[in-house]
Formats: C-alpha cells, sequence, structure tokens
C-alpha cells in the first residue's frame, strides 16, 4: 500500500509541475503577444503624428503662398537678401553668421481696409 500510495504522490506532482510549465509557456505567450501589439500600436500613432505634421506643414506653406500671392496681386512686394560672413574663433574654428535684410515695396494700389488682415488672408505666425 505504501507503493501505491508513492506513485499517486509521485503523479500527482508530476501534474503540477507540467500544469506550472504549460502556465508559464502561456503567461511567456501571452505577455510576448501583448507587447507586440503595444509596440505595434506605438508604431502606428507615430506614422499618425508624422501624417498630421505633414499635413499641417502642408497646409500651412499653402497658405502663406496664397498669401504671398494676394500680396503680389495688390502690387506689395517683397525682397529678402542674405549675407553670409564667416568668422574664425579663437580656438580654430570657424563659425557662419547670416544676416537678413527684407525691403517692402508697396505701390499705390494698396486699398488701406487690407492693411491689418494681411489683404483679407490672415498669416499665424
Amino acid at each position: 500500500m505504501v507503493r501505491v500510495d508513492r506513485n499517486v504522490l509521485d503523479a500527482f506532482f508530476l501534474g503540477k509541475a507540467l500544469a506550472e510549465a504549460i502556465n508559464g509557456r502561456i503567461e511567456s505567450g501571452v505577455g510576448e503577444f501583448l507587447s507586440t501589439i503595444g509596440r505595434l500600436q506605438a508604431e502606428q500613432q507615430k506614422l499618425v503624428e508624422e501624417f498630421q505634421e505633414d499635413v499641417l506643414g502642408r497646409a500651412k506653406k499653402a497658405k502663406e503662398k496664397a498669401a504671398h500671392e494676394a500680396v503680389e496681386a495688390q502690387g506689395i512686394v517683397t525682397s529678402t537678401t542674405e549675407s553670409i560672413t564667416p568668422v574664425t574663433t579663437t580656438n580654430g574654428v570657424t563659425a557662419v553668421s547670416s544676416t537678413n535684410a527684407t525691403t517692402l515695396v508697396t505701390s499705390d494700389k494698396q486699398d488701406p481696409g487690407d492693411e491689418d488682415t494681411g489683404l483679407g488672408v490672415p498669416i499665424d505666425d
């Protein structure tokens, strides 16, 4: 009878060890699956944000271009000149500085009512 009890006891511990091993594998697999899902969601969110930034950038450029064209159509012309001056520092590293100069030329065609709104096209800076 002791022999039978020992076999039952061995079977119990063998079954318990098997259940724990299977449970560990399942937990590991589920953990990896959830980790992969989280990583994919983060990548997708990043792609959506990059797309949004691209769309907003294009919209801003189009808006600025339309405002510039409206200004040109009213006879206001802007010209920008840039000069670059190299400057050498004391440690032998050369730095470059630039200077921008903007000239605004207006014609007599400009409507004074358009001065505050940028000719009806507001530009957010």
